[in-house]
C-alpha cells in the first residue's frame, strides 16, 4: 500500500523534469545500446546533481525528476547536464545524441516514499514539452526568483496553455552564454622567462613543440577533444628520453602570440613544430599532421588519418612514433614497449577524463568537484583505468592544498590511496607515481616521495610539471643543487611556465643558502602574493631589514591570520634545523 505524502510540511523547491526526445525511436533502432547509454547518462546526472545542491527523486523510463533549494543552481545544473550529454555522443560511436528536454518550475512540494508531489511537479512536466531537444525552459515564477546571472540568457516565449493546468503559464527559454570553461586565450598576459633567470642548458638531441590542434569541425564542443589529443600525444612523446618535448601550456601561449613559425620556434627554443588539424563528422574523424622544421618552415613529414573515434588511441601512438623516427634518432626498445604495451581504456571513460580535466582548468571548488564526479564515473565504467584514479587523486590534493576541504586529513589520505590504485592499475603510467610523490611529500614521508618521483621521471623524463614538482621535493631534503637543476630543466621544457616553477626555484635556492638568487627568482613571479614569506625570510637572512619588514607586512595583509606557530607545521622539511633557520628569518623580519 502506498503511503500518503506528508501534507503538513510543504517545501518551496525548484523542480526539474527531463525526458529524452525521440527515445522510443532510439529504442526501436537499438534497444540494448540505447538502454546502456541511458544508464550511463543517469549515472552522470546522479553524480553531478549533488554539486548543485540537488537530488534526483524519481526516474521512470527515460524521464527523471530532480529538486533543488536554489532556483539558480537548478538552472546551472540543467545547463551543465546538457553540455555533458552533448559531449557524450562523441564517445558513443555511430550513435544519435541523447537529447533531453528540460522544464523547471518553482512551487511547494510534498515528500512521498516514491518521489515528490505538488503543482510544481506537474507544471515542470508540461513546460519541458516547450523546450527544444537539448534545451531548457523555465516558468515565470522561477525566473523571478533568479538572482544575478552572467552565464545564461533568458528568452521569453510568452504565456502558454499547459495540459490540465488551469491558467496559462509564462515560459522562458534558457540560453547559455558560454559553452566552454575558462581556458588559456590569446589575451593571456604571459611572457617567457627573461634572460636574468638561468633555466639551464638546452637539452641535447632533437626538440619539438606540438602546436594547438586546429578545430575545423566548427563545433566549440570539440575543443576539449583537440586539447586532449595533443596533451596525450605530448605525454607519449615525453617518454622518449632523447627527445625534448615542450609542455602544451607554453605551446598554446606561443601560438597565440605569433603566427610566424620561425618566431615560435625561437621563443620555445625548439627545432621542430607539429601542426595539426581536426575535423569530425558524427563518429568519423580526420586528422592532418605536419612535422615542420621551425627555422626554414620546411615540412619534414606529413600524414592524414581517417577513421572513427575509437581509433584515437592507435592514432596518437602512431603519430608519436612517426615523429620520433622522423627526428632521426633510434627509439630505445624499452621506451617503444612502454608506448605500445599499455592497455587502452574504454573510449567513453577516456572521454569523461578529458571532460574532467577541461573543467579542472578553472581551479575553483565547484569545478574541482565537477571534475571529481566525471573521474568517478570514468572509474566506475572502467575499474582498471589508471588515469581516472590518478586524476581523482589530484582533485583531493587540490582540495587539500587550497584549503577547500572540510576534512583536510581525509583529503590528503584519499590522494595517496587513489594514487596507489593508479599505480596498481598501470605500473607504466607516470601519473600515479607523481600523485603518490606529492601526497608522500606533504605527509612528510620525504624518502618515499623521492623514491616514487624517481620512478615517475624514469617513466616520463620530459614531463615539465613532474620535473618541477620533484625539484620542489628535493629542495626539502637538502638536495638543493639537484633541485635547482631539475627545476631549470622543467623551465626549459615549459618556457611559459606558471609562477609555481619560480616559487619552487626560489625555495630551492633558499634552502641551498643562496638567498639573493632566491629573491631574484621570486621577483620574476607575475603574482607575488604567496611569495612574501620567502621574500621576508631571504631579506632578513641577508641583513636587509627594511625590505624584510616590508614583505612581513605584506604577509599579514594577504593572510591576516598568519602565525609562525601554525605555519611551521606546513613546510615538509626533512631536517628540523632547516625549519628553524626559516623560522629565524621570519621572526627577524618581524612576523610572530
Amino acid at each position: 500500500m502506498t503511503r500518503i505524502p506528508d501534507l503538513s510540511n510543504p517545501r518551496l523547491l525548484a523542480v526539474l523534469y527531463a525526458d529524452i526526445h525521440g527515445y522510443s525511436g532510439l529504442v526501436e533502432k537499438d534497444a540494448v545500446r540505447t538502454i546502456a547509454r541511458l544508464a550511463n547518462a543517469l549515472g552522470l546526472i546522479r553524480n553531478l546533481v549533488g554539486d548543485y545542491g540537488g537530488s534526483v527523486v524519481n526516474t521512470a523510463g527515460d524521464g527523471l525528476v530532480a529538486v533543488f533549494e536554489s532556483p539558480s543552481q537548478a538552472v546551472r545544473f540543467a545547463l551543465q547536464m546538457q553540455r555533458e550529454l552533448a559531449r557524450e555522443v562523441s564517445w558513443a560511436e555511430g550513435a544519435e545524441p541523447l537529447l533531453y528536454r528540460i522544464g523547471i518550475a518553482l512551487g511547494d512540494t510534498f515528500a512521498g516514499e516514491d518521489g515528490v508531489y505538488g503543482h510544481a511537479v506537474n507544471v515542470a512536466a508540461r513546460v519541458q514539452a516547450f523546450a527544444e531537444p537539448g534545451g531548457i525552459c523555465i516558468t515565470e515564477n522561477l525566473q523571478q526568483a533568479l538572482h544575478e546571472h552572467d552565464d545564461f540568457h533568458l528568452q521569453p516565449l510568452g504565456a502558454r496553455e499547459l495540459k490540465n493546468i488551469r491558467a496559462p503559464v509564462a515560459i522562458f527559454a534558457v540560453e547559455p552564454l558560454s559553452v566552454a570553461p575558462d581556458r588559456i586565450t590569446p589575451a593571456t598576459p604571459l611572457t617567457p622567462p627573461q634572460p636574468e633567470i638561468d633555466i639551464g642548458e638546452a637539452p641535447a638531441g632533437a626538440s619539438v613543440a606540438l602546436m594547438p590542434m586546429q578545430n575545423a569541425s566548427g563545433d566549440p564542443g570539440d575543443l576539449y577533444l583537440c586539447d586532449g589529443i595533443i596533451a596525450d600525444t605530448i605525454t607519449n612523446l615525453s617518454r622518449f628520453r632523447h627527445l625534448a618535448v615542450i609542455a602544451r601550456h607554453s605551446s598554446v601561449i606561443a601560438a597565440a602570440q605569433s603566427s610566424s613559425l620561425p618566431e615560435i620556434g625561437r621563443r620555445l627554443g625548439v627545432g621542430y613544430l607539429v601542426l595539426s588539424t581536426f575535423r569530425r563528422s558524427g563518429n568519423r574523424l580526420r586528422l592532418n599532421v605536419d612535422l615542420v622544421e621551425a627555422a626554414s618552415e620546411k615540412t619534414v613529414w606529413c600524414e592524414h588519418y581517417d577513421g572513427v573515434l575509437g581509433d584515437i588511441f592507435e592514432v596518437q601512438e602512431d603519430i608519436s612514433a612517426r615523429i620520433a623516427s622522423q627526428l632521426a634518432w633510434q627509439i630505445d626498445t624499452e621506451e617503444q614497449r612502454r608506448l605500445t604495451a599499455r592497455m587502452h581504456p574504454l573510449l567513453y571513460a577516456y572521454g569523461l577524463v578529458l571532460r574532467g580535466q577541461d573543467s579542472g582548468l578553472r581551479f575553483r571548488p565547484d569545478a574541482n568537484l565537477h571534475s571529481r564526479r566525471l573521474f568517478q564515473q570514468a572509474r566506475e565504467m572502467d575499474p582498471n583505468y589508471a588515469r581516472s584514479y590518478a586524476a581523482l587523486a589530484r582533485t583531493f590534493m587540490v582540495e587539500w592544498r587550497y584549503n577547500w576541504s572540510a576534512d583536510p586529513q581525509f583529503s590528503l589520505d584519499q590522494s595517496l590511496i587513489l594514487a596507489k590504485d593508479a599505480v596498481q592499475c598501470d605500473p607504466l603510467d607516470a601519473r600515479g607515481y607523481s600523485e603518490m610523490g606529492l601526497a608522500y611529500l606533504y605527509m612528510k614521508r620525504q624518502d618515499e616521495a623521492i623514491a616514487v618521483y624517481e620512478r615517475a621521471v624514469d617513466l616520463n623524463p620530459n614531463d615539465a610539471d613532474l620535473l618541477a614538482y620533484m625539484g620542489d621535493c628535493l629542495a626539502y631534503v637538502r638536495q638543493g643543487p639537484r633541485a635547482v637543476a631539475m627545476i631549470q630543466r622543467a623551465m626549459r621544457l615549459n618556457p611559459y611556465h606558471p609562477d609555481s616553477y619560480l616559487w619552487f626555484l626560489g625555495d630551492a635556492y633558499f634552502h641551498n643558502g643562496n638567498y639573493a638568487e632566491a629573491i631574484g627568482a621570486l621577483k620574476r613571479m607575475r603574482d607575488q602574493s604567496e611569495a612574501h614569506r620567502l621574500f621576508a625570510a631571504s631579506y632578513a637572512l641577508l641583513g636587509e631589514q627594511d625590505l624584510a619588514r616590508h614583505h612581513a607586512q605584506e604577509v599579514m595583509r594577504v593572510h591576516p591570520n598568519f602565525t609562525i606557530e601554525h605555519w611551521r607545521k606546513v613546510p615538509p622539511l626533512q631536517h628540523p634545523e632547516d625549519l628553524d633557520l626559516y623560522v629565524k628569518g621570519l621572526r627577524t623580519a618581524g612576523l610572530r
